[in-house]
């Protein structure tokens, strides 16, 4: 090819008169309109008054100045040459020649595709019918050219100018569509396409992976949903978006995984938190989290949307999609272990994806959830099949399961060997997928950025202190402005987990999903099925009844715990950061939730997991109207509607003896759980106790287990409330010791810090030092926190109900309880525990005091609990009331004098009493004293396995707690052991002549 400048560098560029004099007197309309079309000519003098690239080669060879439809078909050839050697634009500048007519637009444009482009956007908005499908075909026929063969064009990315197009112009689809057509006409079709789609796809990806939440062009989205809308690039989509290999993190890197990176959060595990730089700047941190909201909520809508143009196009892009999410979660399901959920640093998640990917995973799931979780449509919940999970990764595929580890699950109720054949369905819904990947995704981001909040939210508190403790030092250390720079960066942190957790659509539709999942619980329990059915959808919505029926249904067997946690934690997180919700939500929603919880919390045979049932029991308290520790600008709807939960519920009856059900069950043989845990899992339970007892039917409800346990002390199986009250002294005895030894540690420590001792020793040992008082006084705070909620309780319940308290199994018990404390708060020995900041480690020693005496006030009329207050050796003196009514006066307990002093007199009446008769029983044979106490034993029995006597009432007291023969471990029940008559009769005998000496 000749010098394509030659015509217009190397001669003289005529004069206006000189050119009208060479233009033809006329121009066929067909060469006007490609000329405008293509911005080129044949003509050299139109080419310089019009802008026009002009192509002497082709003019030369065709010997004319016409442009016409089949001279086209060579000469865009020759037009599109130009663009590789990057002359058109000059070409088009020294055309127009600075002249003031209009310069073709096209002419200069150097993109190839976007050349291209102008061209099919002005042909396409011509009226000339005539010619236009033809050189609309041209055009279409070199722009597959240049995508099938992207190298021909050097220092071009033929793709990022099409996506470029597409997001830019509104013509774009059009073209994209006209361009799809044109491929699909070639010989080859599919095979044609193939290539060129996938490089379309990833320069598509580049520009997704680039993006984040506050650079978002929802423009991409529609681009994608443009793409997908054909079957076959479906298929070109999901092949382009497969997982190189089975590590998780690898779904991050596909074009569909990136969607889901942008987020609030860091696009990988070990990525930089950005937003809230700011943290102590509450007017920006509310403007920045409105605008994350706003975004998140659309890249959540627009993932969706893009997901479900793929369900719909057709069933075999359907399968790979829910064969994608499915592997996807199975990939990541490492997220979720206890070990990588405890893990701050990343680098050992980072294998897997990302927080927020997950997170935006589980909220476009939820998306797909709504058309049946919704209120208005719960009812096609019972769709959902609860066998799902319980299928074989060898039959996942015949039964259309695509989420495929789940059988690995720890189930509801677990199987009885590992040889037993679970009941699993012949084949597997849309609803039942969606379903049970929503909760997998929901267990492995919502509930694992919600832990890791919590433990940020205590990570905060323990630097504070430590920033506290380091001020109070040496306010000019460098530490301190260490300790201040890492407490900003952590609440960033903690903001940023916050926002992406609380996004209101987000949070809204889990409000929907987890309330349809506690109704739909609810159905599976009352719905069972005949061993041959084909499968175990509820279908047919059913009443539920308390006392449940005995029968427990297999599909129990299939239903992963992890539904649970997800409820759990769900409310959890509401009660915590956003409790006008339930508010918001109504009663109607609320009532599934309590009648899930009121199910399976007191029914080990339906739940058998202790540490779940325990978890249920947070659950319930999240569900409470009002919290003493909850900030009143949390909760500015009130609680009207979580009080109808607990006033008009039809199954409200069944919630006392619920949660006297799992506080015992986490304690009992086979199911016990750590020692810490377990107080922790008690908590909330003390807290609903709290209110119940304010509601005058719950309240009656407390009476009458007691009651029944009077009636039925002596039963095989200790009745419930004997154990509960048993577990109850063991809990405050263990509690306030430990809070009195570890406030007695903290005031040593004070002491030696305020003698100076610490300023001398070296900066490493006076940190380390400063950590052990917190971590002390962090121990310290949770024991008294309880301790004073155990009390509380104790006290309560001593005000209306008395003959379990004083029955003698308990009586000894609960008397040295109380002067062991009393003696301690009001004895010569309080000082020990006067630390400086008593608030700062929750420790209220008048309040206990006040406790414990109302306790005291609470059953002294009872002559038996009056007597083992006064033969408790340990603690109990004469003058222990009287120091007891001296601190009274001093913290507003003055109205509690009176009655102390009567309980002081009958005690003391009663000591002297009681003395006589032990002076005269003093030398007892050795056989007639109990083994264990050392007492005198008034009713001995023996004991099947061990064969030792022993007094009933301390056999009776032992096997509240453990139901094991003390002396070798054997299980043991009181049906079981042998009233020793003989040995019986002979004490009596014995106690029967020292009478008169009595006397």
């Amino acid at each position: 090819m000749s010098n394509p400048f030659s015509a217009l560098v190397d001669e003289p560029i005529a004069s206006p008169e000189q050119s009208s004099k060479q233009l033809p007197q006329t121009m066929s309309r067909e060469t006007k309109h490609l000329e405008q079309t293509f911005g080129f000519t044949l003509n050299e003098m139109r080419a310089g008054e019009q802008g026009l690239v002009y192509l002497e080669d082709q003019a030369v060879a065709y010997n004319t100045d016409d442009l016409t439809v089949a001279i086209l078909e060579h000469a865009i050839g020759d037009r599109l040459y130009l663009v590789t050697m990057e002359t058109v634009a000059c070409m088009s500048t020294i055309s127009s020649n600075g002249k003031d007519s209009a310069v073709n637009d096209t002419a200069g444009e150097c993109r190839v595709v976007w050349y291209l482009f102008k061209c099919f956007q002005t042909n396409w908005e011509s009226n000339y019918e005539e010619i236009k499908q033809d050189v609309q075909a041209i055009i279409l026929r070199n722009m597959c050219t240049a995508l099938k063969a992207p190298d021909l064009y050097d220092g071009q990315n033929v793709f990022v100018q099409f996506i470029d197009i597409l997001m830019q112009e509104h013509n774009g689809e059009v073209f994209f569509k006209e361009i799809y057509k044109a491929f699909k006409e070639e010989e080859g079709g599919s095979d044609a396409i193939r290539l060129p789609y996938l490089n379309l796809l990833k320069a598509l990806h580049l520009n997704i992976a680039k993006m984040t939440i506050m650079t978002l062009n929802i423009k991409i989205f529609d681009i994608l949903k443009l793409i997908i809308s054909y079957e076959d690039l479906s298929l070109l989509l999901m092949e382009y978006s497969t997982a190189r290999n089975t590590i998780g993190f690898e779904y991050s890197n596909t074009l569909l995984g990136a969607l889901f990176t942008i987020s609030i959060l860091p696009k990988t595990n070990l990525g930089a938190y950005e937003f809230f730089q700011n943290p102590l700047d509450p007017a920006s941190n509310i403007a920045t989290e409105n605008t994350l909201f706003s975004n998140s909520e659309s890249v959540t809508n627009h993932i969706h949307s893009v997901f479900l143009t793929l369900l719909k196009s057709g069933t075999k892009v359907r399968s790979l999609v829910l064969a994608w999410i499915g592997k996807c979660l199975k990939a990541n399901v490492n997220r979720g272990k206890l070990w990588s959920m405890h893990n701050t640093d990343g680098i050992s998640n980072a294998d897997y994806v990302s927080d927020g990917f997950m997170l935006n995973m589980g909220a476009v799931l939820m998306k797909f959830c709504m058309p049946f979780c919704e209120p208005a449509h719960q009812a096609k919940l019972l769709k959902v099949d609860p066998t799902y999970c319980a299928v074989t990764e060898a039959e996942c595929e015949a039964k259309g399961v695509h989420l495929t580890n789940l059988q690995q699950e720890t189930c509801l109720v677990p199987c009885e060997d590992t040889s037993e054949v679970r009941v699993t369905s012949s084949t597997y819904n849309f609803i039942t997928e969606c379903f049970f990947m929503a909760h997998k995704a929901i267990d492995l981001g919502f509930k694992v950025i919600g832990d890791k909040l919590v433990r940020l939210n205590q990570e905060m508190g323990r630097i504070e202190r430590t920033y506290n403790e380091t001020m109070a030092q040496n306010p000019n250390s460098p530490l301190v402005e260490q300790i201040k720079n890492r407490m900003a960066s952590e609440m960033g942190r903690y903001l940023s987990m916050k926002a992406a957790l609380s996004e209101p659509v987000m949070i809204e539709m889990m409000f929907h999903l987890i309330s349809g999942t506690a109704y739909w619980f609810t159905q599976v329990i009352v719905n069972d099925f005949p061993a041959d059915t084909k499968d175990y959808i509820p279908l047919v919505q059913k009443t539920l009844e308390f006392p449940l029926n005995e029968s427990v249904p297999n599909t129990l067997k299939c239903i992963p715990e992890f539904l649970v946690e997800n409820i759990v934690t769900y409310l959890v997180f509401l009660r915590r950061f956003n409790p006008k919700l339930f508010e918001m939500q109504g009663y109607t929603e609320m009532q599934p939730l309590l009648t899930s919880i009121l199910i399976y919390m007191g029914s080990p045979q339906r739940m058998k997991n202790p540490h779940l049932r325990a978890r249920l029991a947070e659950g319930l308290e999240a569900l409470l109207p009002h919290h003493k520790d909850e900030p009143e600008a949390l909760n500015t709807l009130g609680g009207y509607q979580r009080e109808m939960l607990f006033n008009q519920h039809e199954h409200r009856m069944e919630i006392v003896r619920n949660l006297l059900e799992v506080f015992v069950g986490i304690e009992m043989t086979g199911q016990s759980v750590e020692f810490e845990q377990k107080f922790n899992y008690r908590r909330p339970m003390y807290i609903v106790m709290d209110y119940l007892w304010e509601l005058q039917e719950h309240r009656e409800i407390f009476t009458t287990l007691a009651e029944e346990a009077e009636a039925n002390i002596e039963a095989v199986t200790p009745p419930l409330f004997l154990r509960f009250i048993n577990l109850l002294m063991n809990d405050a005895v263990f509690l306030l010791d430990e809070s009195l030894a570890n406030m007695s540690k903290l005031k040593e420590m004070e002491q030696v810090r305020e003698s100076g001792a610490w300023d001398r020793l070296p900066i490493a040992e006076r940190s380390q030092n400063i950590n052990y008082i917190a971590h002390i006084g962090m121990i310290a705070r949770f024991d008294n926190i309880l301790g004073k909620e155990t009390i509380k309780t104790i006290e309560r319940l001593t005000s209306r109900i008395k003959i379990v308290f004083t029955h003698y199994t308990m009586v000894d018990r609960v008397a040295a309880m109380l002067n062991y404390f009393l003696l301690n708060l009001v004895g010569p020995n309080q000082r020990k525990f006067k630390v400086k900041d008593s608030k700062e480690y929750s420790f209220d020693p008048a309040g206990t005091v006040l406790d414990i005496c109302k306790i005291y006030v609470n059953l002294k009329e009872n002559n038996d609990f009056c007597l083992a207050v006064s033969q408790d050796g340990r603690s109990y003196k004469p003058s222990l009331f009287g120091l007891a009514q001296d601190v009274l006066i001093r913290i507003g307990g003055g109205s509690l004098i009176g009655e102390l002093q009567e309980l002081a007199s009958k005690v003391s009446r009663l000591a002297e009493e009681h003395q006589v008769t032990e002076d005269a029983i003093a030398d007892a044979p050795d056989h007639f004293l109990d083994p264990i106490m050392s007492t005198l034993m008034r009713d001995p029995v023996v004991l099947p396995s061990s064969k030792q006597t022993v007094d009933r009432s301390t056999i009776a007291r032992h096997l509240l707690s453990d139901q094991t023969d003390p002396f070798n471990r054997s299980p043991l029940t009181m049906d079981q052991v042998i009233p020793n008559h003989e040995l019986h009769s002979e004490i009596h005998a014995w106690l029967d002549q020292k009478k008169p000496s009595k006397s």
